[in-house]
């Protein structure tokens, strides 16, 4: 039992038994999307493909790893690496966002939303030989959480962690026995169910932890598939098959195939691509749009495609005009030919967006409010008082995480506003310089900006860029966008688990944004891949973990 003594929460009310989901990969249609990935059902899991055991895989990581702790790296492929290697009490099902359960069986949570109590899986060993149990769970959100832990001063920076769980008290975690674990929460927090998905709420061996103490990065212990074996640094990154995996004794959950999986960082686009053709790697991700009817042509290599959780949209300035205008602002999204822009600057690698809330997530917006029509936004344009369009500036990153291909995007919105009157002078900024300026929100001269999330949940990007709480420079809604309806919708949001009551609050929020047009939603990304024929059973993720826990050779 813990140590830390608290009072027993209220009547457990909501009983969640976590069940597999199934999901489907990989369609353009905006229709097909919302069909596969809207309603977030759950269903019960199948069984595990049997598969041939063997083989090593090398897969590209689009740079080095910043650490082998997975709550102390930085970026989102670090994440993609460690996710073999770490678990969690909860994960997503193999190809969609869906929540199942990982290392916990089951959760349920207090009537009031502040207590979330896990039953823990038995028999579940780290890959040093010691056991998962709740003092392990305990222990491995303090280390994170609580900035006064020893073992948090040795191991951070824990990037992010507070934005994800801050909703948890640490000093009050309590284990009830050695399989159950309750976390006690400063407020409620109905996204915590995702967050604990993310990679970064993984589960770590305390053994090896204090073993190891700050040289933990370099030396991860978790319960994965996979165990790390190696770190050459700037080379390559190797992890063995763990045969004591717990989950090669579960039917529905299986055990890892490959002897081994390589990772080695390629940086630039083109030498991925390169690389996966001359058969030198068997994975390559991220395409660049131009090389993927080359990677679709060749015979040795199948190609992967999948929507993320992810949005790239244009921000107006909702504080100076014209822009401060609404009825410009929906003059201009009519002017944008999202289809266009899809097919012929990104080759087909998008998928048209109607929100803040991508496609892949349940309680996405279905309804698409401003189709391309250039006679309507000059109609509009008139009503508003600029029949002869006006002049403004439009910041515009020249690369980015997730921005796709940020140049040439613009340069086509550029032209098409031209046709109905609105002339764009794009100013280009090197990545952090554009990261920093669009910080401190647009200057009055900037009408439109850039920009692009990526998101695991319904409610992460409303709140981060509509809300009046992260006006800018207090986070990153960076067009000064204030209503606050909408702010008061995520916090109810928030406040509930039931999950008809959040469908129509992320609803009505989605219809205020639509109203407000604080933002035109363009598109949201398709991760593609090229994967050696060699191999099967690799699936991209929308999250883009690369999970190769059921891949195996042809």
């Amino acid at each position: 039992m813990s140590s830390v003594s608290q009072p027993r929460p209220e009547q457990l009310s909501r009983r969640r038994l976590l069940q597999g989901a199934l999901g489907v990969a990989g369609s353009v249609s905006v229709a097909k999307l919302l069909a596969i990935y809207g309603g977030g059902e759950l269903t019960h899991a199948v069984a595990a493909e049997s598969g041939k055991k063997g083989g090593t895989l090398v897969s590209m990581v689009v740079a080095e790893p910043t650490s082998m702790d997975i709550a102390s790296g930085t970026g989102q492929h670090n994440y993609a690496v460690m996710s073999n290697v770490f678990e969690n009490l909860l994960y997503w099902d193999d190809k969609s966002l869906a929540v199942k359960g990982g290392l916990a069986e089951s959760y349920e949570v207090s009537k009031d939303g502040l207590f979330w109590t896990f039953k823990l899986r038995k028999g579940v060993r780290f890959h040093d030989g010691t056991e998962m149990d709740a003092e392990a769970v305990k222990f491995s959100y303090e280390r994170v959480l609580d900035a006064q832990n020893e073992y948090y001063k040795l191991g951070q920076p824990f990037p992010l962690m507070d934005f994800w769980y801050g909703a948890i008290d640490p000093r009050r975690t309590i284990v009830r026995d050695k399989y159950t674990v309750t976390l006690a929460l400063k407020y409620p927090y109905s996204p915590l169910e995702d967050a604990l998905a993310w990679p970064a709420a993984a589960i770590v061996s305390p053994t090896a932890v204090k073993k190891y103490r700050g040289a933990f990065r370099d030396h991860p212990v978790g319960t994965g598939p996979f165990k790390f074996d190696s770190w050459i640094h700037n080379q390559k990154v190797t992890f063995t098959r763990f045969d004591d995996y717990w989950g090669a004794r579960v039917p529905e959950v299986g055990g890892a195939y490959l002897d081994s999986v390589v990772f080695r960082p390629i940086v630039e686009e083109q030498t991925r691509v390169t690389e996966l053709l001359a058969g030198n790697i068997d994975l390559a991700y991220d395409l660049p749009p131009d090389n993927v009817a080359q990677v679709k042509g060749n015979p040795r290599v199948q190609f992967l495609e999948t929507p993320l959780g992810h949005v790239w949209y244009l921000v107006f300035n909702t504080k100076a005009t014209p822009t401060k205008d609404v009825r410009v602002r929906r003059a201009i999204s009519y002017a944008v030919d999202k289809k266009a822009i899809i097919a012929d600057i990104l080759k087909g690698t998008g998928a048209p967006t109607t929100g803040p809330v991508p496609s892949v997530i349940k309680y996405a917006y279905k309804e698409e409010r401003s189709l391309y029509d250039p006679a309507k936004a000059k109609q509009l344009l008139r009503e508003a008082g600029y029949p002869h369009g006006f002049t403004t500036k439009f910041w515009v990153p020249e690369s980015g995480s997730g921005m796709q291909s940020p140049k040439p995007m613009g340069e086509a919105v550029q032209a098409m506003l031209q046709q109905v009157g609105v002339r764009l002078q794009i100013q280009v900024f090197e990545w952090g310089a554009y990261i920093a300026h669009y910080a401190k929100g647009l200057p009055d001269d900037v009408g439109m900006a850039e920009c692009s999330w990526f998101t695991i949940d319904a409610q992460n990007i409303p709140h981060l860029t509509v809300t009046c709480a992260t006006v800018s420079p207090k986070g990153y809604n960076a067009g000064y966008y204030c209503n606050p309806a909408v702010d008061d919708l995520l916090k109810r949001f928030w406040a509930t688990l039931d999950k008809p009551k959040q469908a129509d609050l992320m609803a009505k929020l989605q219809d205020i944004v639509a109203q407000d047009i604080p933002n035109v939603y363009i598109d949201t990304q398709l991760d593609t891949a090229g994967l050696s024929k060699k191999f099967t059973g690799f699936s991209l993720h929308p999250s883009q973990l690369l999970r190769f826990w059921k891949t195996h050779l042809a």
